[in-house]
């Protein structure tokens, strides 16, 4: 029963993912589509008297910074990482500061707000690694890019964006069931599941195989 659960929830999650995709597509499409209002607004900048060039150029500032929030929306929905998750807070705080701010109240609150940011990437973020022996405990949440940045490796990207969705597609291409303290290699890594929580992987270790 807990395995056909499990299964289920494996393949509900492949699905919810392909339609992050879908949803990725339609913000990238939206974006390159108010990519030409940008000079749109060049030429109104052109035209405008120079006495309010000023809001007009706010405006343009505005704009283009809601088209970063909307790229770093995709890289969120495909990576699903603390960090960019993070990151899109941090730009939408910027864009708040920048366009929005008309009171040394609002800049000083926007400062604050951007200290909070970089202060739970750097103390509350790693706290999801860990070092056991030769390798390292993550998050089974934590994005293939930031795992082989921590550790060196170079675990193939192409398998999934998470650590977890790795080992998942691993576990259909060898017909290996997913339980705790299997392990799976791939390039010069092995991953070993530590802990799994409603049929969902939780912690992995990550070894490597050359050292």
């Amino acid at each position: 029963m807990n395995k056909n659960l499990g299964f289920f929830k494996n393949k509900l999650i492949k699905y919810t993912y392909y339609l992050e995709i879908i949803l990725a597509l339609f913000i990238i499409a939206a974006v390159i589509v108010s990519a030409v209002d940008l000079a749109k607004y060049i030429y109104i900048i052109l035209k405008t008297n120079p006495i309010d060039t000023y809001l007009v150029f706010q405006k343009f500032l505005g704009h283009i910074l809601l088209l970063v929030v909307g790229v770093e929306l995709v890289i969120m929905l495909m990576s699903h990482s603390t960090s960019s998750v993070l990151e899109v807070v941090l730009y939408a705080i910027a864009r708040k500061m920048l366009i929005y701010s008309d009171t040394t109240l609002d800049i000083a609150l926007g400062v604050v707000a951007i200290a909070m940011v970089f202060a739970i990437r750097k103390y509350l973020f790693t706290k999801e690694i860990k070092i056991e022996g030769n390798g390292h405990v993550f998050s089974a949440a934590i994005s293939v890019h930031d795992a082989n940045t921590i550790t060196g490796l170079n675990i193939p990207e192409n398998l999934g964006n998470t650590i977890g969705g790795v080992i998942t597609k691993m576990a259909e291409d060898t017909h290996r069931p997913v339980y705790e303290g299997i392990d799976y290699r791939v390039g010069n890594a092995k991953l070993k599941v530590l802990s799994i929580k409603d049929g969902l992987i939780e912690k992995v270790l990550i070894d490597n195989l050359d050292e």
